[in-house]
């Protein structure tokens, strides 16, 4: 039953991960206080954050297939593969890791040419 649960915990956060990843990429998601890569970089002002975003969108999207298979690996095989929650976890942190990187890079670029 736990396994069940984090399964599908995992796999919801996967997607909404994914879902965030598409706004990133069509710049719809705007600056705000919740959701986003919220470093100092991509933080100065709205053109800033779009285009930070748009850089990264590709590894916020690969960050939140990482829980989705975790989440359906774990609801497959039980809760003797409670490794797969490590996984996912793992590999989340390190795409939005990654992705942060690339953010700050673009708005720094982004800040120098204007």
């Amino acid at each position: 039953m736990i396994a069940l649960i984090f399964g599908l915990v995992f796999i919801g956060v996967g997607v909404l991960t994914t879902v965030l990843a598409f706004a990133c990429r069509r710049g719809t998601l705007p600056l705000n206080a919740f959701v986003g890569i919220r470093i100092p970089s991509t933080t100065m002002n709205a053109e800033t954050w779009v285009r930070a975003h748009r850089a990264a969108w590709r590894w916020i999207a690969t960050a939140g297939a990482g829980p989705v298979f975790s989440g359906l690996f774990l609801m497959v095989q039980g809760e003797e593969s409670s490794a797969w929650v490590l996984v996912g976890t793992l590999w989340l942190l390190g795409f939005i890791l990654a992705a942060s990187v690339v953010a700050s890079r673009a708005a720094r670029e982004d800040t120098a040419a204007a």
